[in-house]
């Protein structure tokens, strides 16, 4: 599989939607269209099945296949992780001693080391400091890297189309379950299994790419099926927001991740294959941002809750001229920080633990090596 430029702008956009979201958007007088970070979220879902799934099928019969997975997944993840984490808890701790009114209080330290915050969010139904409450989609990734190459090791080629949809399918059969049960709003959103069909659906696509039968069908007749798949489900999504709002129902939490995560895999198996959809997607600027998405999508939260407290004395808002100058300085700031991690400490553990691996990659590389020795 060629690289698809595509895909980090791709990631590039949903992060800035994440982004004006928190600044713009969620703010007790923020501009609610704005606030479409949860589809940004569920996009990063979606493209993170797709991109672990490819890479743990390419993969799957290589000897190192789980300790070069897990050694390259832990450079990538954990070192900005923790530093981040780190630095926002002792920060919530200085500014609770002496201005309680900044932010609200953090879960116990354990939990986001361990990356099980979001099963204290279910259990107790808080969301917590709004500083790290971006943080409950890495656990839900986290647990998911645990979970998937098991499954991609275990399960038969011939079965794995099967499996990965009753996985699918049992998505929404949880979060029936759980709403039937009683269960609070947060248990429905940030537990993996209420949240395993976006990334499922993404290990799906991945599948369908290499399968060449199955990938023929899907981008014969102009793409037709992928274009379909992108208008009914985004269709299905609206319909089930406009019946909340009429019939104050919860439809979209029971149903709205399936219909969204069809419509964002279609459209990522549409960009893919060659449509003129894709060329928006190759801008310089999107993938940039792409590139740093990780770290800026850890550090906004936390910088902009400082540079509101130190400049304004007050939790961010965007309700004058004042609060919209500091909100646009937060939002400079934390780019410019997520440019440095991304230059200084994650590409360069990056490409570290890319010295390890898959036992196919040192196969290939010695007999490139040889074949040059045999030119020469």
């Amino acid at each position: 599989m060629r690289r698809m430029i595509e895909l980090d702008g791709l990631r590039g956009l949903a992060c800035l939607s994440v982004l004006i979201a928190h600044y713009f958007g969620e703010m007790a007088h923020g501009w609610h269209f704005l606030a479409l970070g949860w589809a940004g979220v569920d996009l990063f879902f979606c493209l993170s099945g797709f991109l672990i799934g490819g890479i743990l099928m390419d993969n799957r019969s290589s000897p190192s296949y789980f300790s070069t997975f897990y050694i390259r997944r832990d450079f990538r993840i954990f070192p900005i992780y923790y530093v981040t984490v780190s630095l926002a808890l002792a920060a919530t701790l200085w500014q609770r001693a002496g201005h309680p009114g900044w932010v609200d209080p953090a879960l116990p330290a354990a939990s986001y080391y361990t990356y099980s915050q979001n099963l204290l969010f279910a259990v107790l139904g808080d969301q917590s400091t709004a500083w790290l409450l971006p943080t409950w989609t890495l656990c839900v990734e986290e647990q998911f890297y645990l979970l998937l190459p098991l499954i991609l090791y275990i399960v038969p080629r011939g079965r794995l189309a099967a499996a990965l949809l009753l996985l699918i399918a049992s998505a929404t059969l949880w979060r029936l379950l759980l709403f039937a049960c009683g269960a609070n709003d947060m248990a429905l959103r940030v537990l993996l299994p209420s949240r395993w069909d976006l990334l499922f659906l993404g290990v799906l696509a991945a599948y369908l790419c290499r399968h060449r039968y199955l990938w023929n069908k899907l981008v014969g007749g102009n793409r037709r099926l992928l274009k379909w798949g992108v208008v009914l489900g985004a269709a299905a999504t609206v319909m089930v927001v406009l019946a909340d709002r009429h019939f104050a129902i919860r439809g979209f939490d029971l149903v709205g991740p399936l219909f969204v995560g069809i419509c964002c895999v279609s459209f990522l198996l549409l960009m893919i294959s060659g449509s003129a959809e894709s060329a928006r997607f190759r801008s310089k600027t999107l993938c940039w941002f792409g590139r740093i998405s990780y770290g800026l999508y850890l550090v906004h939260q936390p910088i902009a809750g400082l540079a509101h407290g130190f400049v304004l004395g007050a939790r961010p808002d965007v309700a004058t001229p004042g609060q919209i100058l500091v909100t646009m300085g937060a939002l400079a700031l934390s780019v410019a920080v997520a440019a440095l991690s991304w230059k200084f400490l994650e590409r360069p553990l990056i490409e570290f633990g890319h010295r390890w691996r898959y036992d196919r990659e040192r196969l290939a590389a010695v007999r490139a090596t040889a074949d040059n020795r045999l030119a020469a």
